[in-house]
């Protein structure tokens, strides 16, 4: 997949204009290639243009680096960060529009590129504000691949218990509002989707959001959560898409 990604670069770079770094071609293994695009993602685009057409290139430019960091290792992926954080500092009068890109694509459960891990090394390369700090701490609870947190959840048949003692090969957590029309949307597709209704392995359950205590942070309702059976994170935040595509 990173092979593709970094070799349709050139053709996205003729279409947007972005100024893509060029690879050297003696950087030949494909992670080696992936770490040094994302370290030289930004080195030939101009923040300090403002101009509209600009900013549309720079957008596009966002979202390709963004989707590129999904694939890279934690390490890369820190040092992508404060690299693009340092082009901020030093044109301050960019921050706004890319710390706004920053929040539409990677907070919003049904953006191409959502990702917390993403979200987290952006967040830790800026400026400490309280605003960042606070979000950081939320972004962080229940990553994908941690335990998630214990809470109590409730059955389809109201029977309630603490989500470790769920008995399942996959738990499917919604997180839900009971006067949110867009949580009942998603209720009558639940119920009317064979492969949640039919899937032995797959237990439904579910949590009122007034119910949490700060064990979660739920930016969007309705959210869903799919834990695998020691209850670790899979899919955090997701739309019904992902988790059919995952099963």
């Amino acid at each position: 997949m990173t092979l593709f990604l970094l070799g349709t670069l050139a053709v996205k770079a003729q279409e947007v204009l972005f100024p893509y770094p060029d690879i050297p071609d003696e950087v030949e293994v494909p992670e080696a290639r992936l770490a040094y695009m994302l370290n030289h993602f930004w080195q030939h685009y101009v923040f300090a243009d403002t101009t509209a057409t600009h900013r549309q290139v720079g957008e596009q430019g966002m979202v390709d680096f963004l989707n590129l960091m999904q694939h890279a290792d934690s390490l890369t992926a820190a040092k992508s960060a404060a690299a693009w954080a340092d082009s901020l500092a030093a044109n301050t009068s960019a921050t706004p529009f890319f710390t706004d890109l920053m929040e539409r694509y990677l907070a919003d459960p049904e953006s191409p590129v959502h990702n917390d891990l993403v979200y987290a090394h952006l967040l830790r390369a800026l400026p400490q504000t309280p605003q960042r700090i606070w979000l950081l701490q939320q972004v962080e609870k229940n990553q994908v691949g941690s335990r998630a947190a214990d809470i109590i959840v409730t059955f389809n048949d109201g029977h309630r218990c603490p989500l470790r003692k769920v008995e399942a090969a996959l738990t499917l957590i919604v997180f839900f509002d009971p006067d949110c029309e867009r949580c009942h949307a998603l209720d009558v597709l639940l119920s009317q989707e064979p492969r949640i209704q039919q899937n032995p392995r797959l237990t439904v359950v579910r949590v009122k959001a007034d119910d949490l205590h700060g064990e979660y942070y739920i930016p969007h309702i309705p959210s869903l959560y799919l834990l695998d059976p020691e209850k670790r994170v899979l899919l955090k935040d997701a739309t019904l898409a992902d988790v059919l595509r995952h099963l």
